[in-house]
């Protein structure tokens, strides 16, 4: 499953075709197995999260006039819905709290794109095996951040949003992948989810927009589409990523690296480079929160005792702190300002999804604690790209300074999330969305999917997160 010799850039889609159409459970490392399978039940729980808004409850409105077969599960809801109107609203859900795994150097969401496609399609095929899923899911999340990690740029310097604009081809590989599509098939489901791929930045500069938090659905569910069609013997483009008009010539200039972006394929599994998320909010403050809550930990101190607050910020932190009015903009913007977000944490010793609503901003304490903050910009915080470590300074009211930094984000790879940390993000969870997820099902989620190698069938993970287990 490795590749032999330097392959010629034209030759891209074929080999990932090809690599996906012969890859087995049995190739993965184990390693890449257990990553895999924290990395779907993190994202179940964050589509947990993000069912009960009103965007998707919007959306939901929307697939049920529509109707057609009951293929597949809309997790909260406890009627099935076509796989192509379920990755819909799954994909939705995914990002509404800005929630679901990022890859801190590639900068995307691998998981959310690959998972609510195979899950869609595993259920709408019946009788799944988590193997197959896992091995799916591994695959799609592997594409998603190679296409995004090989491309020179950063986040800003392109029109486009990264994570739907490459995610819908690892979501369709997913799809394909489970559908059991040969490599030939794949290939042409790959073309033909080049013509769909869409999303630009414009929905960071409208800070109600819906986009925002729905974008991941609205792309990938056409990644359904495209590896249905590929099912049906349609036909896609030829050069989807190194062709003259393909992926990295029509939306980054033709700036990336070929050779990163097939290097050890087969051996080398992206997935590994995942970050899960400990808290609501923009990858971006991450850092500053792991640092902020290192300190808490270590200090016995409280809200009252605090007479100033100072946050480091590099380039890209420093986007994020734009100042906070009285006016609710929506919840997207607060998820991504940073301010903000360490005022709810230093108010609450959490960060609950609550804080990001009307109320949440008008929290008294909340409020207190956002006028002690100030940033402080610090050409040093750049050394990592794009996804900032953490530097916190807080002086007290009797004098005393303390001080805090975080190399790494609690979640990265080097500072990774635990089984029981991931269980208790759900569990935290569990209560918020559409319908609070009753107990039993939440441990039978968590037992399942740190088991799925196991699952004779991988309906039993949205049933339990939708509660319609029998």
């Amino acid at each position: 499953m490795s590749t032999a010799s330097v392959i010629q850039p034209q030759e891209s889609a074929e080999l990932f075709a090809a690599h996906a159409a012969g890859l087995r459970f049995e190739h993965l490392p184990p390693p890449v197995v257990e990553r895999t399978k924290m990395c779907i039940l993190d994202t179940i729980a964050v589509m947990i999260a993000g069912s009960g808004t009103a965007d998707v409850a919007a959306l939901h409105r929307i697939v049920s006039r529509w109707g057609g077969s009951p293929e597949s599960t809309a997790i909260s809801y406890p009627e099935r819905l076509p796989a192509y109107s379920a990755v819909l609203l799954n994909g939705a859900m995914g990002h509404q709290f800005d929630f679901d795994d990022t890859h801190d150097t590639a900068v995307c969401h691998p998981t959310n794109a690959a998972l609510s496609c195979a899950l869609a399609a595993a259920e709408s095929v019946g009788g799944v095996p988590g193997r197959e899923l896992i091995t799916a899911v591994a695959c799609g999340v592997d594409l998603t951040a190679r296409l995004a990690g090989a491309i020179d740029g950063t986040l800003w310097d392109y029109p486009w949003v990264r994570a739907p604009v490459v995610g819908i081809f690892g979501a369709t590989l997913a799809a394909g992948k489970v559908l059991g599509l040969d490599a030939d098939q794949l290939l042409q489901a790959l073309g033909l989810a080049l013509p769909q791929a869409a999303g630009t930045l414009q929905c960071l500069r409208t800070p109600d927009s819906s986009v925002r938090g729905m974008r991941d659905g609205l792309i990938y569910k056409d990644a359904m589409l495209a590896a249905l069609m590929a099912a049906e013997g349609l036909r896609g483009d030829a050069g989807t990523f190194d062709g003259e008009y393909g992926l990295y010539n029509a939306y980054f200039r033709g700036e990336y690296d070929p050779s990163a972006l097939v290097d050890r394929l087969g051996e080398r599994y992206e997935g590994m480079g995942v970050s899960l998320k400990p808290w609501p909010s923009c990858r971006h403050t991450h850092g500053t929160l792991t640092a902020l809550f290192d300190l808490i930990d270590r200090e016995d101190w409280d809200l009252d005792a605090v007479a100033e607050v100072v946050i480091h910020v590099g380039d890209g932190n420093r986007r994020l702190c734009e100042p906070v009015g009285s006016e609710f903009k929506g919840r997207m913007t607060l998820l991504c300002n940073l301010p903000f977000i360490v005022a709810v944490a230093l108010a609450h010793g959490s960060v609950p999804l609550a804080a990001f609503s009307a109320e949440g901003l008008r929290d008294p304490r909340t409020q207190t604690a956002l006028e002690l903050i100030h940033t402080r910009y610090d050409p040093a915080q750049n050394r990592y790209g794009t996804i900032e470590p953490g530097h916190v300074e807080i002086r007290l009211r009797d004098g005393t300074a303390l001080e805090q930094t975080a190399d790494r984000a609690l979640g990265h790879p080097d500072r990774p999330m635990t089984r029981e940390q991931l269980a208790g993000k759900l569990r935290d969870i569990a209560g918020s969305g559409r319908r609070p997820v009753a107990e039993r099902d939440v441990e039978g989620l968590i037992n399942a999917a740190f088991a799925a190698e196991d699952l004779d069938d991988v309906s039993v993970l949205p049933a339990f997160a939708s509660g319609v287990t029998p």
